[in-house]
């Protein structure tokens, strides 16, 4: 997962807040400009320092080049998307297939309405490390989900074992949004939230119920 560098905090560990305010204000910039549908080539850095009232060696400051700053803001986009939906850990009276349809389909109804954002960033030249983040993100929320993430441990008697596994299925996940997500005419994100639910559960090791 990226670590982005920064000035945020000072010697003493406490928060900058010029400086926080200062990569707020970025990530907005270039969030706005990829919500139009942007890829990153059509815009500079001076375009998003400028829309972000700051000075272009802060944007170096704080990300190191425009590609960071793009990665970043994937990655805040990715973490409000997924505290929008409920868990996805079905309560003892609904089945893995019902609770898990639900929060997909909570998902892609999101991914839809940011397609532009999420085009334009994995087209763009940070688009080869958005992908690397969101498979490890998924991963990650995959071996957390009790009901899934148990199975595959118990299947995987190492650490690296039970990432992988994790990955391979954050991987496959990706890839078939990122398919419907450039779609001309997309399947509705109910029903491909079925398909994504049944093929989680198989390829992960459980039973689709």
């Amino acid at each position: 997962m990226m670590a982005v560098t920064s000035e945020l905090e000072g010697v003493d560990g406490s928060v900058n807040p010029r400086a926080e305010r200062s990569r707020t204000a970025l990530i907005v910039a270039v969030t706005e400009a990829l919500d139009k549908g942007q890829p990153g080539e059509t815009f500079s850095v001076a375009e998003i320092s400028r829309a972000a009232g700051v000075s272009r060696p802060t944007l170096y400051q704080h990300f190191g080049d425009l590609p960071s700053l793009m990665r970043a803001a994937a990655l805040v986009r990715l973490e409000s998307l997924f505290d929008t939906v409920p868990s996805l850990q079905p309560p003892h009276t609904v089945s893995w297939a019902t609770a898990a349809t639900k929060v997909l389909q909570a998902l892609l109804q999101e991914l839809e309405h940011r397609r532009a954002f999420y085009l334009a960033i994995l087209d763009s030249t940070a688009g080869r490390d958005v992908r690397e983040d969101v498979i490890e993100f998924l991963a990650s929320r995959i071996i957390n989900v009790p009901t899934l993430g148990s199975v595959i441990k118990k299947a995987e008697s190492t650490a690296a074992g039970l990432r992988e596994h994790a990955m391979f299925l954050g991987a496959g996940a990706l890839w078939r949004t990122e398919r419907w997500l450039r779609d001309n005419d997309p399947e509705p994100a109910s029903q491909l939230a079925r398909r994504l639910s049944h093929i989680l559960a198989t390829a992960g090791g459980m039973q689709d119920v």
